[in-house]
């Protein structure tokens, strides 16, 4: 059977591989010595099982006899003198490109022009893919990341652009974009001359815009100024929101009632409040309708809350609260509901999903707009909603998405690079470029907004006229970057041209496809950007304690190539039960009763939910009880109103009920770190955390620094002396920080002293915004509390309950 020899040279001898099959019979290696006749073999050298010297003639024989003789590239002056010997032999050879790596492993491997390229030599696929495969174990990737890595290898055809990508060497645009969600022209468009407008507005609106968007055209095409019902799915940016202003104004404007525009937050109610107010031109009135702050902090916004406005912009449970208390809204014209891909979030999905049912009964006539940017099979979901489907599915700027994998200390420095190139660089249009970086913590805000210059935190625990200022000077270009939280994603409005997901989680779960798409079409705004740029800073092996085991790199990869869900809410048992009574006080009969509730999305049997309200007292037949009407006015779930009525019962205080429903929970460490490093242990930022706690009665106490040693020691003191059994689990803690925080408040303390307490006590702080919007809750509560205590006969408890709550308001 023949073989064939490849040969190499190196610096001093020539590599001989007998070759069968591309496997190795034995390694030979020639040495040469100059003769008058020319180069010749000097020493042959085996390598099989054995290493021994062959005669040179065994050497010569073996070329004579190979099939083919084949040189792979080598030391230049050593090869020469080879091929010189093959010649005085009249031995053919024949040039090959081979892989050196394959080489080494004594293989065969011819490769071509494609060849990965690697160090200045070229190498087959297997090495590169073993090579890359190698240093991403080293780095901790998952098994879709090598995948992708792989997929850029074969396009790329360099492995060493690719390590240098893991290494972050430099960043190659060609290298981290993983795709380009491009731009598309949709030139279906109207002049606004030629859309049935009552003149009033057309005037109003020539000031903005001389032509329809295409999704406006649409939308006009498919009956939104003939009065028809719509769900508008279309991406950030795109001009939905004018959709729901002209159906509203026209509908005001030819009698048929009022404008009620709907969003989630009330940050969003707020912009839109101020959007709104341009239409007042014509003669209207705007007011808001959202959960205002309670406590009095002698500053703050004036709202206009007027129910009887002409438009009123307001959140989903400001317009609820009004239906559940039985007030009217008057004649409705036009409700828009933005962001109703909210009927899938787990917390508020349900009470949107019963708003809307509700919205349809006490307003019958109304037009309804339903909007968003992203819902998966939004067909279903408009039948679901009665509604007519616009859907537009043209972006107007494109999109590249860039995947960088990097972690701690060259994340942060990636992060200021992007930033500084996006501001360096300006659009066709004139506008430098900003960022928005979305984190999953308050302290990662903060944190990484003072280690990027220009850069702004903006999260749900600061006060609205901080956030108002960031948003406006965001705007005018004073800073070029904000920091949010992807829990606020839906409420930063910002015309960015780049987005950075620092990270990939909202708190400690991984987000969904539908958050993801959510906040990644912040990026690139039409008449601001030429692009949008999104880049995914994901970190290998990142995972948080809620999570199914998936890293961060992999949820990187997920999201990406990720398909929206349906949107076809679910509701647990307790949801249901607070939407069915919310809809029985609503509903004047069974009849509409049970219309509500064949509108409400995600509920299941009617009977099973009233026979569970019965049993809680709170519904008698289809009627709600004194005591579940006051339950539905304020939002009560039928566990907090049982929490309410054997607190009461047991003759606890109201702060103390009102406690118990909620405590205080965010307060933080400010000395977290020193602890620590001092006793080289991890300790969260927590103050409830058991890292925490724990440390209060263990002797590491001993080791700390004595200022830090008498700040834990006052704390332990102040909130965990109790004598339950599993202290400090117990929840005793969280309770008696809460009262302290209440009683400080009842002594006329503000929110900022009485974070200046806690830190000049114990080492602690908390945000301001956090502080206020747990004592506004409280005071819900307490109100609450006050109601049911009055319909329980309870009148000193209701009494103390109203006094207790002026003075947590701030008299």
């Amino acid at each position: 059977m023949s073989f064939q020899v490849l040969a190499q040279a190196d610096r001093s001898r020539i590599l001989l591989l007998p070759l069968r099959d591309g496997k190795a019979l034995f390694e030979g290696y020639l040495r040469l010595k100059d003769m008058p006749q020319g180069p010749r073999v000097f020493k042959f050298l085996v390598k099989d099982d054995t290493e021994r010297y062959l005669p040179p003639e065994d050497a010569t024989k073996l070329l004579r006899q190979a099939g083919a003789i084949y040189i792979a590239r080598g030391e230049a002056i050593v090869e020469k003198k080879f091929l010189e010997l093959l010649d005085a032999y009249q031995l053919p050879y024949r040039r090959v490109s081979v892989c050196n790596h394959c080489l080494g492993e004594k293989r065969f491997t011819s490769v071509g022009s494609s060849a990965i390229s690697y160090k200045g030599a070229k190498i087959c696929e297997n090495c590169a893919a073993a090579e890359l495969i190698r240093e991403a174990d080293f780095r901790g990737l998952s098994r879709p990341a090598k995948a992708h890595l792989a997929r850029i290898l074969r396009k790329r055809r360099n492995l060493d652009d690719v390590l240098g990508l893991l290494n972050l060497q430099r960043l190659d645009p060609e290298l981290t974009r993983f795709d380009t969600i491009p731009a598309s022209r949709d030139e279906i468009t109207m002049n606004l001359e030629e859309v049935d407008l009552p003149e009033k507005l057309r005037i109003v609106l020539m000031r903005r815009l001389k032509n329809l968007l295409p999704v406006q055209t649409k939308s006009v095409q498919a009956g939104l100024l003939e009065g028809k019902s719509q769900l508008v799915v279309s991406a950030t940016a795109t001009g939905k929101s004018l959709i729901g202003e002209m159906a509203g104004i026209k509908n005001l404007l030819e009698g048929k009632g009022k404008l009620l525009f709907l969003v989630p937050l009330v940050a969003l109610a707020n912009q839109k409040f101020d959007q709104l107010s341009a239409y007042n031109e014509l003669g209207f009135n705007t007011s808001i309708r959202v959960g205002v702050s309670r406590i009095k902090l002698g500053h703050g916004r004036k709202m206009h809350q007027d129910l009887g406005a002409d438009i009123i912009a307001g959140t989903y449970e400001g317009i609820d609260q009004v239906i559940r208390t039985r007030k009217s809204l008057g004649k409705v014209g036009t409700v828009v509901i933005d962001e109703v891909h909210m009927l899938e979030d787990a917390e508020r999905g349900h009470r949107l999903a019963g708003m809307i049912a509700r919205l349809k009964l006490v307003a019958p006539e109304a037009q309804f707009i339903f909007l968003s940017a992203t819902v998966g099979n939004p067909g279903a979901l408009a039948k679901r909603l009665d509604a007519t489907l616009v859907e537009h599915e043209v972006r107007p700027v494109s999109i590249e998405r860039h995947l960088i994998f990097s972690s701690g200390v060259e994340k942060r420095r990636l992060m200021r690079e992007l930033v500084k190139e996006a501001q360096a660089h300006t659009s066709s249009t004139g506008y430098k470029g900003q960022t928005i970086i979305f984190t999953n913590s308050r302290k990662n805000c903060f944190n990484l907004a003072q280690a990027i210059p220009g850069a702004a935190p903006y999260h749900a625990g600061l006060q609205y006229n901080e956030r108002k200022r960031t948003e406006e000077m965001f705007g005018q270009g004073k800073i070029n970057t904000v920091v949010t939280t992807a829990a606020l994603a839906a409420g930063v409005d910002f015309p960015a041209s780049q987005v950075i997901f620092e990270s990939l989680a909202m708190g400690i779960e991984w987000l969904n496809v539908h958050e993801f798409n959510q906040m990644l079409g912040r990026a690139g705004r039409p008449g601001y950007h030429d692009k949008g740029l999104v880049y995914i800073l994901a970190e290998p092996g990142r995972k948080f304690s809620s999570s199914r085991g998936e890293t961060e790199d992999e949820m990187a990869i997920h999201l990406l190539n990720g398909e929206m869900e349906d949107v076809a809410p679910e509701f647990d048992e307790a949801q249901q039960m607070e939407e069915v009574l919310a809809n029985a006080v609503a509903a004047r009969n069974r009849q509409e009763l049970e219309k509500l509730h064949k509108l409400t999305l995600g509920l299941d049997d009617l009977e099973t939910s009233l026979k569970a309200l019965g049993k809680a007292g709170l519904i008698k037949g289809t009627e709600p009880t004194r005591l579940g009407s006051a339950a539905s006015a304020h939002f009560l779930s039928p566990d907090e109103v049982k929490t309410i009525v054997e607190q009461l019962q047991k003759g606890k205080p109201p702060l103390e009920v009102a406690v118990a429903i909620e405590g205080f929970e965010n307060l933080y460490l400010k000395f977290a770190e020193r602890i620590s490093t001092a006793l080289r242990m991890p300790i969260s930022q927590r103050a409830l955390h058991g890292s925490f706690l724990d440390l209060l009665s263990s002797a590491e106490l001993n080791d700390l620094e004595r200022k830090l040693q008498r700040q834990c020691l006052d704390f332990a003191k102040d909130f965990l002396r109790c004598t339950c059994m599993d202290a400090p689990y117990c929840g005793c803690p969280q309770k008696n920080i809460s009262l302290k925080i209440l009683d400080l408040r009842s002594e006329g303390k503000s929110p900022d002293e009485i974070i200046d307490y806690f830190s000049d006590r114990y080492g602690m702080y908390a945000y301001q915004g956090d502080l206020i919007n747990w004592l506004d809750q409280i005071v819900r509560y307490l109100e609450a509390i006050e109601a049911v205590a009055k319909v329980m006969g309870k009148a000193e408890a209701a009494k103390d309950a109203g006094e207790r709550k002026k003075k947590v308001e701030g008299e």
